[in-house]
């Protein structure tokens, strides 16, 4: 009997190693909203236009010492594609006109799966992003946080950047993220992000780029991300990021081409 006892334990014990050293469950996550550009105009019930050089948002040149003015007929659709045109023309004192959209008060949200299919031109001075801010600031910029799913730019075109920003105990602005090698194709890829209370996980193509624990050193005191977010996409030109400008390519439109943006949240 004794032998019998010690048989079954040895099996018990077996059994408890296996389920832990099992993998963690990965979360389920259900469709929370969407935007396949279907149509032949903007949806205005999922996003809003930025316009302008960003002083009437408080941002002159939209914070950034950005070359270009926003308008709304920057914006058009072709095979189910929304398309963001940056362009060399005169307009509002400016010398460039491209395109910016939000989802502020239309879509805000807290931790889930965000993740758009995007292609971009890789002109020099061109700055494309898919990114996300606050919707309910307590604070200015960055004491209540950004996050940067992606931003591709022209002069840096073998790369994609993915970052957030905040704020440290001494209020000071700090980044934390990391620059992917690519290989420039002019195809449709795959943009993500999983966020939740703990950490903010990057991808491409399904292919994890980088990731920020909410224990990490430089944030642990000051994490910003527990709010709702909305998401913006825009095409910058030139700036603190963008940089020189090829001035001749930019006499012929230059495109950020979005397929489709999706939200989900965790089941």
């Amino acid at each position: 009997m004794r032998i019998f006892s010690v048989i079954i334990a040895f099996f018990i014990s077996i059994l408890f190693i296996g389920c832990k050293q099992s993998d963690p469950i990965e979360k389920e996550y259900v469709l929370l909203w969407e935007d396949q550009f279907d149509g032949t105009e903007l949806d205005l019930t999922k996003w809003n236009v930025q316009t302008g050089d960003g002083r009437d948002y408080g941002l002159w040149r939209w914070g950034n010492n950005e070359e270009q003015y926003y308008r709304k007929e920057n914006i058009s659709f072709r095979n189910g594609t929304l398309r963001i045109k940056a362009i060399k023309e005169d307009f509002g004192g400016y010398k460039y006109t491209s395109a910016r959209i939000r989802t502020l008060n239309k879509l805000d949200f807290k931790y889930g799966k965000v993740e758009a299919s995007i292609r971009m031109a890789n002109t020099s001075g061109l700055w494309h992003a898919f990114w996300m801010l606050p919707s309910n600031p307590k604070r200015g910029w960055p004491f209540s946080g950004e996050i940067d799913i992606m931003e591709y730019v022209g002069n840096l075109n073998d790369r994609i950047l993915n970052y957030i920003h905040f704020a440290d105990g001494f209020d000071n602005h700090r980044s934390m993220g990391t620059e992917t090698l690519i290989a420039p194709d002019n195809e449709f890829h795959k943009y993500s992000i999983i966020w939740d209370e703990n950490r903010i996980r990057w991808f491409r193509d399904d292919v994890q780029t980088y990731q920020v624990l909410r224990t990490d050193d430089a944030i642990a005191n000051t994490w910003p991300f527990d709010a709702k977010f909305h998401l913006l996409l825009n095409t910058a030109v030139g700036g603190n990021l963008g940089g020189s400008i090829n001035e001749l390519e930019m006499e012929r439109a230059k495109y950020m081409e979005v397929d489709y943006v999706k939200v989900y949240t965790i089941k």
